[in-house]
């Protein structure tokens, strides 16, 4: 797992964001996200878990004590579902998407 910031106001997060990865990470985003942190880029995000959405839930708690928050793009379709079972797409910005099996 990797942290990079990217234009002093992103930050791009590569690998896995799972229960085996999550502690590390946290630890190293302490000093890679900021206040200034706009964005978190999940582009490059391979694998995603509960933990890793509980992670996202916090740096975005985290960014609303400091600021108006932050916002997460490129979110990999696995993450979206799991937030929207765990109805907290809201919470992360994402926008509402279908749970597999519901139909319009």
């Amino acid at each position: 797992m990797q942290l990079q910031v990217e234009n002093g106001d992103k930050v791009s997060v590569s690998g896995d964001l799972t229960l085996d990865s999550v502690a590390s990470v946290f630890r190293d985003s302490e000093s890679v996200i900021t206040p200034a942190t706009k964005t978190i880029d999940l582009a490059k995000v391979a694998r995603v878990d509960s933990a890793g959405l509980a992670l996202l839930l916090e740096w975005q708690a985290i960014s609303r004590r400091t600021g108006p928050g932050m916002a997460f793009s490129n979110a990999p379709d696995d993450l979206l579902r799991l937030a929207a079972l765990s109805e907290a797409s809201a919470l992360l910005g994402f926008k509402p998407r279908p749970v597999s099996g519901d139909h319009a």
